[in-house]
């Protein structure tokens, strides 16, 4: 069996992917996990006095906005661009990191709301950024209908105050708030196994010569096959068959019908090296960024090309943004194969060869995104890719016919 525990780092923005979207911004994917050590701290503030006191912050921040330079339809998406900015603010070290972070993405210069500076000393550095990080949906809503009784209330008394809210008070005593757990930012062995399966693949059929196969072929190679009742009972000299023919499916496996070939690759999660999993000396937090990028719509500067139709349609421009672990983060991860048949052991080598030549994963790669330092990434006491290479090449004619030949 070969293991290998080895860390990389970002050279660009990674871009996981999730299903989670925080305002109009898509966010990492993210795994439960314990703190190593539990965080301890002390606070003044009970739950909803601290949700207030956050609160009180943003109002602070909102009513500073200069809203007459923000229109169209950056003033219909304003609640969105407001969440987005709260999170990206969230990623600071402290406090006073995130209260700067946040006026500056609002080119803010002065704040006249005498409550902020007072909610700010109440919370500490913990229970402010966590509240920001674990809650900005209720908070950004909690502001949105703060602001829509300040703007009746302005209405009726014919006044200019936005918001007339009363300062937090603390309480008599404080009390200890333990944290256990939290949910960090990770790269899935899906995401790996995936992008190391294409790989393979493309050089398996490059190799022995395969340029038209069988659709169902194709799946049981490049993404791990399906499951039917195309085979009526297990046929274990069928799935030696397929191993025979392409060894890489004996690595990464795949699913024939209602067979399944185990692969003998084993594949972890990746995690960043941080203070959370007790591995780094910093947060995660501070190996996370945020991407904006825009899509223009070009055929109004278009010069050498002329343009047919009637051109009444809308402008095609898009605004994105993506949360991204940053270049330089460092992350460990775990490989491993429990194959001792040298052919296999000389495949699972040569994929580690081509995931090295082409170091990249995640998402958005065609803007930059996703490229690793894997110079770590090393197998001792192994054997030579070359056993691998040499079957395909003797092996090429019989091969080729077999994926030809083959109906699923």
């Amino acid at each position: 069996m070969i293991r290998i525990n080895y860390t990389f780092k970002t050279v660009g923005p990674l871009f996981t992917g999730s299903d989670e979207n925080s305002g109009t911004l898509r966010t990492l994917r993210r795994q439960k996990i314990a703190l190593a050590e539990n965080q301890v701290y002390k606070s003044r503030l009970d739950e909803k006095t601290r949700r207030d006191a956050v609160v009180q912050i943003l109002a602070g921040v909102w009513q500073a906005i200069d809203f007459d330079s923000i229109k169209g339809t950056r003033l219909m998406g304003i609640w969105g661009e407001f969440a987005n900015k709260l999170t990206a603010a969230a990623r600071a070290a402290n406090k006073y990191q995130f209260f700067e972070i946040l006026c500056r993405s609002w080119g803010i210069e002065a704040i006249t709301n005498k409550n902020v500076l007072t909610a700010l000393d109440l919370l500490t550095d913990q229970e402010l950024l966590d509240t920001v990080r674990n809650e900005s949906k209720y908070l950004v809503l909690s502001l949105r209908v703060l602001r829509d009784e300040a703007k009746a209330k302005r209405a009726e008394n014919n006044n200019d105050m936005l918001f007339d809210l009363e300062p937090v008070r603390p309480n008599a005593e404080a009390v200890t708030v333990v944290k256990t757990e939290d949910f960090i930012p990770c790269i899935s062995g899906n995401s790996f196994r995936g992008r190391m399966r294409r790989l393979a693949m493309i050089d398996f059929c490059k190799r022995v010569g395969i340029t038209k196969i069988d659709k169902k072929a194709y799946h049981t190679l490049f993404t791990g096959g399906f499951l039917d009742q195309s085979t009526q009972y297990e046929d274990f000299d069928r799935l030696e068959e397929f191993v025979k023919h392409c060894p890489m499916l004996g690595v990464l496996g795949s699913a024939i019908g209602n067979m399944t070939i185990e692969g003998e690759m084993l594949m972890g999660w990746a995690y960043p090296l941080c203070r959370e999993r007790g591995t780094g000396d910093q947060s995660f937090w501070q190996f996370l960024d945020t991407v904006f990028q825009t899509r223009h719509d070009s055929s109004k500067t278009e010069n050498g090309l002329e343009l047919t139709g009637d051109g009444k349609e809308d402008p095609q421009q898009m605004k994105y943004e993506y949360e991204v672990f940053a270049p330089g983060t460092p992350f460990e991860h775990r490989i491993a194969c429990t194959s001792d048949k040298e052919l296999i052991v000389s495949a699972f080598e040569h994929l580690i060869d081509l995931f090295k030549a082409s170091p990249y994963i995640g998402g958005q790669g065609s803007v930059g995104n996703g490229e690793l330092d894997l110079s770590e990434l090393k197998i001792e006491n192994g054997v030579t890719s070359n056993v691998y290479t040499k079957y395909l090449d003797e092996n090429q004619v019989k091969i080729h016919e077999f994926w030809a030949e083959l109906k699923m």
